[in-house]
């Protein structure tokens, strides 16, 4: 499920960075506060907050927009953004908190909530859907080297893509459902007539602000793709995203086609 707010621009033409995802974080963080710290005071530990960081997020959707300078300018007067978890309580927080605030801070720029919407849920009755990127995918894993451990971003082109990425859909599937799946079958093939029109081009790298940390260099996939699964596997990677780093802001998607139909006509600010 997931919820999509709308957002008012105050200026005929507001400026954000062009990698929008700590300012996004750090909101999300910032609106579900109080309720995280409630948690813990029932739960102490990692387990109170394991099951809220279920969630991604798209890109910022803004209709008319100019980049310059790894900034983007908001042209239109209102723009839009997608949070999406299998949780209701959180999303059902997240939307109060909006209706509450009334004006929220993305970087330094405080926007006016216009509307909070819940999304009717789609059914997965099929096993084949198309998808597209609503934020981009990543996949990776951990290597350790002398006692550090360091993140080896993984593309589609490399031999551990698909197996890392099972490795993820079973770690988000045991998290959600809280039992333990051995193996979960799926094909997943990018589109390949968008792929060509890139000219192959797929792969973009998006960094990553922090305050206690230095900034980090995300290497991601933004293609559409269809994927064959089962229902169960196709609701959690709709509600929790595909790939990794999803509470940062990756791995979010939006249906193409199911069934034959098309779906949507979403596009986000990449």
């Amino acid at each position: 499920m997931r919820i999509k707010v709308t957002f008012k621009n105050p200026k005929r033409k507001t400026v954000l960075p062009i990698n929008t995802n700590y300012y996004l974080v750090k909101l999300i963080k910032h609106l579900t506060y109080e309720y995280r710290r409630y948690l813990t005071s029932l739960l102490p530990g990692e387990r109170a907050n394991k099951d809220f960081d279920v969630y991604t997020f798209s890109q910022l959707i803004i209709p008319e927009r100019k980049i310059e300078d790894f900034m983007i300018g908001i042209l239109s007067p209102e723009f839009h953004w997608y949070i999406s978890s299998p949780y209701y309580q959180f999303l059902g927080i997240l939307a109060k908190e909006f209706r509450t605030q009334k004006k929220v801070k993305i970087y330094n720029t405080f926007f006016e909530v216009e509307a909070v919407r819940f999304v009717p849920v789609p059914e997965f009755s099929d096993s084949e859907v198309q998808f597209t990127c609503l934020s981009p995918m990543t996949v990776l894993k951990k290597e350790g080297n002398n006692g550090q451990t360091r993140k080896k971003y993984i593309l589609p082109d490399q031999d551990d893509f698909y197996q890392a990425l099972e490795k993820d859909l079973k770690y988000k599937y045991n998290v959600i459902n809280k039992k333990q799946l051995d193996k979960i079958d799926f094909d997943l093939e990018f589109d390949q007539e968008y792929v060509r029109r890139k000219n192959n081009r797929i792969t973009k790298v998006i960094t990553l602000e922090s305050e206690s940390r230095a900034q980090e260099q995300v290497r991601c996939v933004l293609a559409p793709f269809k994927i064959k699964a089962s229902p169960e596997v196709l609701q959690m990677i709709y509600d929790a995203g595909i790939g990794q780093m999803n509470s940062m802001g990756f791995g979010m998607v939006e249906i193409v086609k199911k069934n034959g139909h098309k779906k949507s006509n979403l596009r986000a600010s990449h």
